[in-house]
C-alpha cells in the first residue's frame, strides 16, 4: 500500500450480474407475439426454445455517502450493460471460506466452510430506465413499483447469477479494486423497505441436492425379465441411457433392485428403447428377475483413475459450477506430481450428493480442495510438505499486539483408525462390515498409555469404497493419526498491510512469546493458514491457522539419471532424496536426513 492510499477514502461496491437473453422480442429467430413484451428473463420468456442468455445486466449499489462518484458503463452495448451503482447499500458482510485439509475433519464439509456474502438494499422505485429494450414501447407499462419486487417478479429463480464484492478507493476503476465472487443464493424481501441478498461460493453448487452422481433416474422396465433375459426394452428419455457417469465409455451401467447390469448401446425411439450388448449381474452383483415397470437406476464407474481426477469429473461435469472457476491445469500439475499413485476403481450404485463423494476422494486420496476468493479460483492441493520455505512471523514484526489467540479442540484428537476396503457388492450399505475384503488398523501406541493421556482410546472408522490397495489404506489411516493423535491446536491472530499477500494454505513458521518449549524459550511453531479476511482492506487481515503436519526434509522420488549427493545443486537437494549416513543418521555434509511421506 502506497503512503496515499492512507488518505483516500474506501469505497464498496456490490455487483449483482444477471444474465439476460440478446435476442430482441418478436425478431427472428425469436418467434414471441403479444403483450406483455419480455424482460429478457427465463421467466419472462414468450418463446423459450429460442432463449439466448449470452447477455448479462450488472447491477450495482453502494451506500452513497461519497455522493455522485459512481458512473461506470451504463451502456457498455446493447447486450452487456453496467449500471450507474445506486446508493441503496446498507451493509455488507462476509464469512471466510476455511480449508478442511484432506477432507478429514468429519464435521465439516470437504470444502472445509464455505465463504457467504450477506448484502442489504434499500428497496427504491425505478423507472425500468436501465436493461429494458421496450420501456419507451407504447404497450410498456412504465411503472414505477421498487426494483426488488420487480427482479424477483422477472426472476423466480438465480441460476448462474453472480455477486461480486468490490472494495477500493473513491476514483478507482472497478478492475483495479479488490473483488470477491459468490453464487447468489437467494433474495428476500424483509419488508416494504428493506431487501437481503445472499451470495455463496461456487462450490455450493456441489452440495446436497444441488448436485448428484449419479443423478436420479426415470427409466422402467417395458416387460417381465426373469434372470437369464439378455435382451429387454426399457421407457425413458433417450438421455437417460446416453449420460456418462464416470470413464468407462461405451459400457454403462444400470441397477435393477440389487442387480446391476451394463449395456454398450440401445435402439429405438424415444421413449421406447432396446438395450444391447446387455451383460446381467455384474460388478459382483446376481442376475435376478425383475417384474414389468420396475425402475431402473444408472450407475457411476470409474475405472484405474487417479482420485483427484475423479473429483475433478464430479465437479466439472456433474455440477453447475461454472467452468471459469475452475484453473484444472493446476490440478493436473499437482496430482501428477503428487498423487499419481493413488488411483482407484470403484462404483456409485445410488445417487449420492457430490459432496459427500468429494469428501471421501478427498479423505482416501489425500488432497482437499476450496475456494480461493481472491483468484476467483477453486485451487486443489496434496496433503504434503511445503513446496517452499515456510514464511516465517514474530511477535516483534509481524504479529499485531494483543491480536493472538489459541483454541484447542480435544474432540478432534483420535488414536487408532479402522479402514475396511475392499468393497464387494456396490449395491448393499456403505457402512456395512461384511460388506469390505480387508481391515487395517493402524494405532499410536504411545498415546494410548495410561501415564501418557490416561490410557484413553479414540478411533475412528472409515469404510472405502474407494480405496483398492494396502499402500493407499496404510498411506490414510497413518496420516490421520499423524495429524489427530495430539489435541489440533487453532490460532488466530492479525497482521498488516505488508503481510497481506498471505493465502490459504500457505504455511507459516511463528515464533512469539506465547508458544515456549518445556524450558521456557521461544520455539518456532509451524501452522498452516486455514482462513483469511481482511477486517479493514487494505490495513489489517484476520488469520486463522492450525498446527501443520509436516516438519523436516521430506523426500521425493528422482529420475534415474539423478546426480550423487555430493554433485547435486540445492535446487536438486530440496526436490529429491538421497540415503543419509548409517552410522551418524545425518547427510553427507551434516544437515538432517530426508523423511518419506
Amino acid at each position: 500500500m502506497s503512503e496515499t492510499d492512507y488518505n483516500r477514502q474506501p469505497v464498496r461496491i456490490i455487483e449483482l450480474e444477471q444474465p439476460r437473453c440478446s435476442l430482441r422480442f418478436g425478431t427472428s429467430p425469436c418467434t414471441a407475439t403479444g403483450t406483455p413484451l419480455c424482460y429478457n428473463t427465463f421467466w419472462t420468456c414468450k418463446d423459450r426454445d429460442n432463449y439466448t442468455p449470452d447477455g448479462f445486466i450488472r447491477w450495482r449499489f453502494y451506500d452513497g455517502r461519497n455522493g455522485d462518484q459512481f458512473l461506470y458503463e451504463e451502456f457498455a452495448n446493447e447486450n452487456e450493460i453496467g449500471t450507474n451503482a445506486f446508493p441503496v447499500l446498507l451493509s455488507a458482510s462476509t464469512s471466510p471460506s476455511r480449508i478442511n485439509v484432506g477432507g478429514q475433519k468429519d464435521n465439516e464439509s470437504p470444502f472445509g466452510v464455505m465463504s457467504k456474502l450477506t448484502v442489504k438494499i434499500s428497496e427504491f422505485e425505478f423507472d425500468d430506465h436501465v436493461g429494458d429494450f421496450y420501456v419507451n414501447n407504447v404497450d410498456r407499462d412504465a411503472s414505477t413499483a421498487g426494483w426488488v419486487a420487480k427482479f424477483i417478479a422477472r426472476n423466480r429463480f438465480y441460476p448462474n447469477m453472480i455477486l461480486r464484492d468490490y472494495r477500493g478507493y473513491v476514483g478507482e476503476a472497478l478492475a483495479d479494486m479488490q473483488v470477491s465472487e459468490y453464487v447468489l443464493d437467494n433474495i428476500e424481501q424483509d419488508g416494504p423497505k428493506s431487501a437481503t441478498l445472499t451470495g455463496r461460493d461456487p462450490l455450493d453448487l456441489a452440495t446436497d441436492k444441488k448436485a448428484q452422481f449419479p443423478r436420479p433416474s426415470d427409466i422402467q422396465l417395458a416387460q417381465k425379465i426373469s434372470a437369464t433375459t439378455e435382451t429387454f426394452s426399457v421407457s425413458c428419455a433417450e438421455t437417460e441411457l446416453s449420460a456418462d457417469y464416470g470413464n468407462t465409455g461405451d459400457t454403462r451401467y444400470m441397477r435393477l433392485g440389487s442387480e446391476v447390469i451394463s449395456y454398450t448401446g440401445w435402439t429405438g425411439t424415444e421413449p421406447d428403447f432396446t438395450l444391447t450388448g446387455v451383460t446381467r449381474g455384474v460388478l459382483n452383483t446376481t442376475a435376478d428377475g425383475h417384474e414389468d415397470e420396475d425402475s431402473g437406476q444408472r450407475v457411476g464407474r470409474y475405472e484405474n483413475i487417479s482420485m483427484y481426477k475423479v473429483a475433478e469429473d464430479l465437479l466439472d461435469n456433474h455440477t453447475q459450477i461454472p467452468s471459469r472457476f475452475f484453473q484444472f491445469s493446476q490440478w493436473d500439475t499437482e496430482g501428477e506430481t503428487y498423487l499419481s499413485t493413488l488411483k482407484t476403481t470403484a462404483t456409485v450404485a445410488e445417487p449420492t450428493s457430490v459432496e459427500k463423494l468429494c469428501a471421501e476422494l478427498s479423505r482416501d486420496g489425500l488432497f482437499y480442495i476450496w475456494w480461493d476468493a481472491r483468484t476467483q479460483k477453486i485451487p486443489m492441493r496434496a496433503v504434503r510438505p511445503p513446496s517452499e520455505t515456510p514464511v516465517e512471523w514474530s511477535d516483534d514484526l509481524n504479529i499485531i499486539q494483543d491480536s493472538f489467540s489459541e483454541k484447542a479442540k480435544s474432540d478432534d484428537r483420535l488414536t487408532r483408525v479402522a479402514l475396511f476396503y475392499g468393497q464387494r457388492d456396490p449395491t448393499e450399505t456403505l457402512n456395512e462390515f461384511s460388506n469390505y475384503r480387508v481391515q487395517r488398523l493402524r494405532i499410536d501406541t504411545e498415546v494410548e498409555q495410561e501415564d501418557a493421556t490416561g490410557g484413553e482410546v479414540i478411533e475412528r472408522k472409515i469404510f472405502s469404497r474407494w480405496i483398492n490397495t494396502d499402500n493407499n489404506a496404510l498411506l490414510v489411516a497413518a496420516s490421520l493419526v499423524l495429524r489427530y493423535k495430539y489435541i489440533p491446536r487453532y490460532l488466530t491472530l492479525r497482521v498488516d498491510a505488508k503481510d497481506r499477500a498471505i493465502d490459504i494454505a500457505d504455511v507459516v513458521d511463528i515464533s512469539t512469546r506465547h508458544k515456549i518449549d518445556s524450558e521456557g524459550n521461544r520455539e518456532a511453531t509451524r501452522y498452516q493458514v486455514i482462513s483469511l479476511e481482511e477486517i479493514e482492506p487494505g490495513e489489517t487481515v484476520s488469520v486463522d491457522l492450525q498446527t501443520y503436519l509436516f516438519i523436516g526434509k521430506f523426500a521425493i522420488i528422482m529420475e534415474n539419471d539423478a546426480p550423487v549427493y555430493a554433485d547435486a545443486t540445492e535446487a536438486e537437494r530440496e526436490d529429491g532424496c538421497w540415503l543419509a549416513d548409517e552410522t551418524t543418521g545425518l547427510m553427507p555434509d551434516g544437515t538432517q536426513p530426508y523423511l518419506l511421506q
